[in-house]
C-alpha cells in the first residue's frame, strides 16, 4: 500500500485524487471515507435515501478535457524510443527490427500517467450541494469524515505505470508495420504493444480501454478558525494544525462564532500521512 500512498501524494500536489484500488469505477456524487490503510472506500451516494440528500438535484456537466493527462515528467521516468532499423539500446530485449519502447525507472514510485479521449465531469451546483450538507452537519445528521465526489476524469484509454525500485523497467514491443512511434502511442488507437520485460513494476496497465477513472475530486467539511490567535499564545498548536477539533455544534450556531465550516475541495495529504510516513515524502 505504501507506494500507491506514495503515488496518491504525487497526485494530490497536482490537485487531484487517485483511487488507491482500481477494482471499482467512481461515479459524480459517490460518497468516500478514507483510511490510512485501505484507502479510499465508497460508502453510498447522494441519491440514497441514508444521506438525506434526495432533495438535492445535482446540475452535472461533461464535455472534453482541453487536454489529455500526462502526469510523470517529474518524477524519475526515461523513455527510450526505437525504431526498426535502429540500434539496439543497451540491455535491452528488442531487436534491430524492432520498433517500441524501453521505460525506466529512477526512484520507487516513480510513475507515468496518460490518458487519450479525456472527459470531464463534474457538479456544477456545489455551493447549492454545500449549503445542504452544512445543515445536515449542524443537525447531527452528516459525518465530517464522508466526502463526496464532485469532479471526475473518465479516459477512454489509458496506460498507469507505477515502479516498485530504482531498477523497476518495462519493454513494450510495437506489433505491426510502424513508420513512428513516441510516448504518445501508449494511449494512441493505433499500435498495439506487447510487453518483453517487466522487472519490478508496481502497476502496469498499458493502453487500458476504458471507461478508466483515474482521477477525482472531493468535497468535504472543513472549520476554520476566523480570528486565529497570535503566533505563541498557548492555542496557537492547536490553529495551525486541527481546527476541526477545537469547536462545537453550538459554537458554529452562534452568530457572533470564532469559527466558519466551509464545504470545499479537500487535501488528503494529513489524512494520508502520519508522523511515521517521513518514508514516504
Amino acid at each position: 500500500m505504501s507506494i500507491l500512498k506514495k503515488y496518491n501524494r504525487h497526485l494530490i500536489k497536482r490537485g487531484f485524487n487517485g483511487p488507491l484500488t482500481f477494482h471499482r469505477p467512481y461515479e459524480l456524487g459517490h460518497i468516500v471515507t478514507f483510511d490510512r490503510l485501505s484507502g479510499f472506500e465508497i460508502v453510498g451516494h447522494i441519491e440514497d435515501d441514508f444521506f438525506n440528500l434526495k432533495a438535492f438535484k445535482a446540475k452535472k456537466f461533461s464535455g472534453k478535457a482541453e487536454a489529455d493527462i500526462d502526469f510523470g515528467s517529474e518524477t524519475g521516468v526515461n523513455i527510450d524510443v526505437k525504431l526498426k532499423g535502429d540500434l539496439q539500446i543497451p540491455n535491452s530485449r528488442l531487436k534491430i527490427d524492432d520498433s517500441g519502447l524501453v521505460i525506466s525507472f529512477e526512484k520507487k514510485a516513480s510513475y507515468l500517467l496518460k490518458t487519450g479521449d479525456t472527459i470531464v465531469h463534474y457538479i456544477e451546483n456545489i455551493a447549492e450541494l454545500g449549503k445542504k450538507v452544512k445543515s445536515l452537519y449542524i443537525a447531527k445528521k452528516w459525518n465530517r469524515q464522508w466526502f463526496i465526489i464532485t469532479e471526475l476524469i473518465e479516459a477512454e484509454r489509458a496506460t498507469l505505470l507505477i515502479s516498485r525500485s530504482s531498477k523497476s523497467k518495462i519493454e513494450l514491443k510495437a506489433e505491426g508495420a510502424i513508420q513512428s512511434i513516441s510516448e504518445n502511442d501508449l494511449v494512441g488507437a493505433d499500435i498495439d504493444f506487447s510487453i518483453l520485460v517487466k522487472k519490478d513494476m508496481s502497476t502496469s496497465i498499458i493502453g487500458k480501454k476504458g471507461p478508466y477513472f483515474p482521477l477525482f475530486k472531493a468535497n468535504g467539511l472543513k472549520v476554520k478558525r476566523l480570528f486565529p490567535s497570535p503566533i505563541g499564545s498557548p492555542f496557537s498548536f492547536i490553529n495551525k494544525v486541527n481546527p476541526m477539533n477545537a469547536y462545537t455544534i453550538s459554537e458554529l450556531e452562534k452568530k457572533d462564532s470564532n469559527f466558519e465550516i466551509a464545504f470545499e475541495t479537500h487535501d488528503f495529504r494529513e489524512d494520508m500521512f502520519d508522523e511515521d510516513d517521513d518514508y514516504l515524502l
